[in-house]
């Protein structure tokens, strides 16, 4: 992933991510019982990132940023 994206990619990503919960809403109304409650959770999981990359897209002061993307190598931890 990218170190450093723009608003418009943020905003084209959560568009995306609700398309794809639209998708899996329009497929639970076909599917069984078990896989539909898997589905709508899936969607709302996918609602859900979408949304916060609108409020980053939207709270950002400038057009690039840092993403918050894990970096290689994992976290660091602070010892007191």
């Amino acid at each position: 992933m990218d170190l450093f994206v723009s608003k418009d990619t943020l905003l084209r990503r959560a568009d995306a991510l609700f398309a794809d919960a639209r998708r899996a809403r329009k497929s639970a109304a076909a599917a069984v019982e078990s896989e539909r409650l898997q589905l709508i959770a899936h969607a709302e999981d996918l609602e859900r990132q979408a949304g916060r990359l609108e409020k980053d897209a939207v709270a950002a002061k400038n057009g690039v940023f840092a993403s918050h993307a894990p970096q290689p190598g994992g976290t660091k931890t602070r010892t007191a």
